[in-house]
């Protein structure tokens, strides 16, 4: 098991839950040091702080080193090179736009003028510095990737916690935030050149075809922002502001099942990339079965404890004033669901990123048509279950497409051995738990009790199933 843990996207997914956790504390922390106003002031410079990377392009160059990592030496420097120049650059333009504009900025967003100025220099400092951490994970070092980053953010949380404890001034706070993504990236930069050689490269021909497959994944993430976020965009509109917080609320982000995600992905696209070149589709497709399989490992049992345990989740978290978020939460949840599918992952490993484009092209639109009437005719619960359904077009058609590129069955595509036992499983322990919850003398009790057996049991019944498989196979 250690040894498993050790290997493929397990290290991403294990550091980056342990800095995700940190960060998911880090402002339930922050409430009881600051002031209501800084709290607010605080949520708007990180909202806006993460879609500067999605206004700018630069995200889109940054993610397509995975694409890259899988072409042959000679073209894998040259292409690199080119993503680190064009990262930087696009990053650049953040500041060379927006500091002419920060005053404009800043009355906008009502927040002051130095803080805007932060706000702008640590966009600029923020994707560029990533640059190192992404290229040594796409490169098999994911161990050594995932610590990089984890370090930064764990020395962020604490030393926000400290400076916002001993000062209680949000000036001190965001001034070492940029401090520390500047050392982050000086760090990056001679890092990826004495380890992974890549550097500023002016290369007309790599420059363009970085931009080709990189432009329509970049736009792409920012039409996927809007899409994930129109719920909230209309809804902030439409509802008054305790009925907001509820479903806000409602809709829980858990940081490591979209790391688990987003961990696979990292391993998983350079495996495909380098099969579909070689035309080895029996090995994309087995690589491809194992990252659904890894991922539903935890997913599913998650999803089925959140839905489970909504009441005492959302008690727990803020506390019984918060209980009309219990029905969100329970429906929310079955959208993890939707993550066990790496539905462009086959699409951006074999370079196909505007075809991943056109998808959202057409359904952002559609998303805010659909999600504005769903809530004005069906309110809150109208329109979380649609957004639900809209999401999940795209891993449909994402999946149709995967199987034409790679010649695969559906047979080829799906563990359904291993899907089977892992909803069986869940099912059988969340119904046991509900089962109990009678015998406990409070929602809390049985939450903590039976929560904690079936995430025991689960963990342990699956290892020994593994231990099982593995020395009937010998």
């Amino acid at each position: 098991m250690i040894k498993k843990l050790s290997q493929g996207h397990w290290p991403i997914f294990l550091l980056s839950s342990f800095s995700s956790v940190g960060n998911l504390f880090l402002p339930i922390i922050l409430v009881r040091i600051l002031s209501p106003e800084d709290i607010g002031i605080y949520k708007i410079f990180f909202l806006h702080l993460t879609t500067l990377p999605f206004i700018s392009m630069a995200g889109g160059p940054i993610h397509s080193v995975f694409y890259w990592i899988g072409k042959n030496p000679e073209e894998r420097s040259k292409y690199l090179n080119a993503t680190w120049t064009l990262t930087f650059f696009l990053s650049l333009l953040i500041i060379i736009i927006g500091l002419p504009m920060r005053g404009a900025i800043s009355e906008q967003l009502d927040i002051p003028l130095q803080y805007v100025t932060i706000l702008l220099v640590s966009g600029f400092l923020w994707t560029p510095g990533g640059h190192y951490s992404e290229t040594t994970i796409a490169s098999g070092k994911s161990g050594r990737g995932s610590l990089f980053d984890t370090f930064f953010e764990v020395t962020k949380v604490l030393g926000i916690l400290s400076l916002a404890y001993h000062f209680k001034d949000l000036s001190y706070v965001f001034l070492y935030f940029m401090s520390l993504l500047a050392m982050k990236l000086l760090v990056s930069y001679f890092r990826n050149a004495t380890e992974n050689k890549v550097k500023f490269e002016y290369s007309p021909e790599a420059l363009k075809k970085v931009v080709t497959y990189a432009l329509p994944l970049s736009i792409t993430g920012c039409l996927g922002f809007f899409i994930d976020k129109v719920d909230l965009l209309i809804l902030s509109s439409l509802l008054d502001s305790s009925s907001f917080a509820f479903y806000s609320m409602g809709c829980l982000v858990v940081p490591p099942l979209y790391l688990l995600e987003m961990s696979v992905q990292k391993v998983l696209i350079p495996g495909l990339s380098k099969n579909f070149i070689l035309k080895d589709w029996a090995s994309a497709s087995q690589i491809f079965r194992k990252s659904l399989s890894d991922i539903s490992f935890l997913m599913i049992p998650a999803v089925f404890g959140l839905f489970t345990f909504a009441k005492p989740i959302v008690t727990l978290l803020y506390t019984d004033a918060y209980l009309d978020s219990v029905t969100y939460l329970k429906i929310f949840s079955l959208s993890y669901l939707l993550l066990i599918i790496p539905h462009d992952s086959v699409a951006r490993a074999t370079g196909h990123t505007k075809w991943i484009l056109k998808v959202y092209l057409l359904i952002t639109p559609l998303s805010f048509v659909v999600a504005y009437f769903s809530a004005k005719y069906y309110g809150a619960i109208g329109i979380l279950i649609v957004t639900l359904l809209l999401k999940s077009i795209p891993k449909i058609l994402g999946l149709m497409l995967s199987k034409k590129l790679m010649n695969w069955k559906w047979s080829e595509m799906f563990p359904f051995k291993h899907l089977s036992y892992y909803l069986g499983l869940s099912a059988i322990l969340s119904g046991t738990s509900q089962f109990f919850r009678s015998y406990f003398e409070s929602d809390m009790i049985w939450f903590f009790v039976c929560g904690s057996t079936f995430g025991v049991l689960y963990l342990g019944i699956s290892h020994w199933q593994l231990k099982r498989n593995k020395y009937a196979n010998h």
